[in-house]
């Protein structure tokens, strides 16, 4: 879900970087001509299933998946959490010399509102340049990238050091119960013996041109606290006004949540992601970011940050108030009415300490706050064995481009696995300009074609250098 999330990154120094990597040639029998082709004709395959969450009907991407493996001959397994909710896994064995590699993608994406797409939204179209569809960015591109580097070692032959696991999940859109949560629960034989997991979860930006400036390596996320408000009142005719109606009491309370500034927090994992950010950005921001905590002291500082809403956001908790319901007919005054509040959270807060800072906003005693979903912060450490095969890979692919680390305001899958002890990273290969990049959950939703399969080659780099026999 790397869409309705803005990322902000730091570089970390290449010279960091130790440590028995070297680099070696990828097979010499891979024609790079052909697979370029064969990952766009599979992506567009992919994009022509509608699985919109909600209902997910993830079944259907995870038959499809399941044909490609069966062609292949790869063995894999397949589960169902609830009717049409599938999650399968494949996996390749390697030595044991180290622990195995989660490839995970989740095979859900966000509903559509037709009416305003250019094209078929789930056609899988390919125009001027692009390949469009829902899930384009957010994550159906990410997932064909990860099969792509499964199936090309598996095809080789590669000899491998550590198991390579393809894990493609339902459900992740609304919180993942369906999916790598009930595979995490449920599952765990799915991925025993694993030590480092790649997923979304980051950003890799582009300049106007194209060429990419620098690849996020997702260390951690904001935590979500989503909140339900409920008012109850007197009910009765609409044509008799009630002052203290739960539509009204809802409505006052939102508005006071609506107006609210929450204080600027300098946390540490993001204080040293922006501080490295910072020779990537143009003044004055590069000043700023280089010494955020000092910035965020100035008396201005509140609101230059409200230009750059995405770093606000990783700068405070946040509040998008996102639902309503009241009454069902235009002439009843309800007794109940309720809102959700989509609210993410800094590292170092709970929900539970953020449910009390909600009830002192809303000033209301009589408005009940319940929290329906919630989980705790997570954060993988840096570096890594994997977050130098990332560096090295992006090395060798483009020289002069950033290696960073970020910090997400959404969240993702990871964190399932996070909890388990597993190194988990977002990483997304594909270089792209804002203007692509933020499309995702949005309309018109598209990756450029170049972007794609450059990006396809960069995951399997950073898959085979970090697998192989050494």
């Amino acid at each position: 879900m790397r869409s309705k999330i803005r990322w902000f990154a730091a570089v970390v120094s290449l010279a960091a970087i130790g440590a028995g990597l070297s680099a070696q040639p990828a097979p010499a029998a891979l024609d790079w001509d052909k697979i370029n082709q064969e990952a766009v004709e599979k992506l567009t395959e992919y994009l022509r299933m509608d699985t919109s969450n909600p209902p997910g009907n993830e079944a259907r991407g995870a038959a499809w998946l399941a044909k490609m493996f069966r062609a292949e001959g790869i063995p894999y397994d397949m589960a169902q959490s609830a009717p049409g909710r599938a999650n399968i896994v494949a996996r390749l064995k390697g030595s044991g010399a180290g622990p195995a590699l989660i490839l995970l993608s989740h095979i859900d994406v966000v509903p559509v509102n037709r009416e305003f797409w250019r094209v078929d939204p789930f056609a899988g179209a390919i125009r001027d340049g692009y390949i469009w569809g829902r899930g384009a960015v957010d994550m159906k591109d990410t997932g064909i990238a990860e099969l792509m580097a499964f199936l090309l070692l598996h095809r080789s032959g590669t000899p491998l050091r550590r198991d390579v696991i393809f894990l493609a999940t339902a459900d992740e859109e609304a919180g993942g119960d369906f999916g790598a949560g009930w595979v995490a629960k449920n599952r765990p034989q799915w991925f025993a013996g694993a030590g480092f997991l790649l997923n979304e979860g980051a950003q890799a930006r582009a300049d106007a041109a194209g060429k990419p400036i620098d690849f996020g390596v997702g260390v951690t996320e904001k935590t979500p606290a989503w909140v339900k408000l409920t008012a109850a009142g007197p009910a009765g005719h609409g044509s008799v006004p009630r002052p203290s109606s739960a539509v009204n009491r809802l409505v006052a309370a939102l508005e006071r949540l609506r107006v609210y500034e929450p204080p600027v927090e300098v946390t540490p994992p993001i204080e040293r992601a922006l501080a490295s950010q910072a020779p990537y950005a143009s003044e004055p921001w590069r000043s700023r970011l280089s010494d955020i905590r000092e910035y965020a002291k100035k008396p201005e500082a509140r609101a230059e940050l409200t230009k750059a809403p995405g770093l606000l956001a990783l700068l405070t908790n946040t509040i998008s108030i996102t639902r309503l319901e009241g009454s069902k007919s235009i002439n009843v005054i309800p007794p109940v009415a309720t809102a959700w509040l989509d609210c993410r959270l800094l590292p170092g807060w709970t929900a539970e300490r953020w449910v009390q800072q909600v009830r002192r906003i809303v000033e209301d005693d009589s408005i009940r706050v319940e929290v329906v979903l919630k989980f705790p912060p997570t954060e993988s450490p840096v570096p890594s064995p994997l977050y130098n095969a990332i560096a090295q890979a992006v090395a060798q692919m483009y020289p002069g481009a950033g290696v960073t680390q970020s910090v997400s305001t959404g969240f993702t899958d990871s964190h399932f696995f996070r909890e388990r002890g597993i190194t988990s990273y977002g990483f997304i290969a594909f270089a792209l300009r804002d203007a692509d990049s933020s499309r995702a959950h949005g309309t018109d939703e598209r990756i450029p074609v170049k972007a794609f399969t450059d990006g396809m080659r960069l995951m399997w780099e950073v898959v085979y250098n970090f697998c192989r026999k050494q």
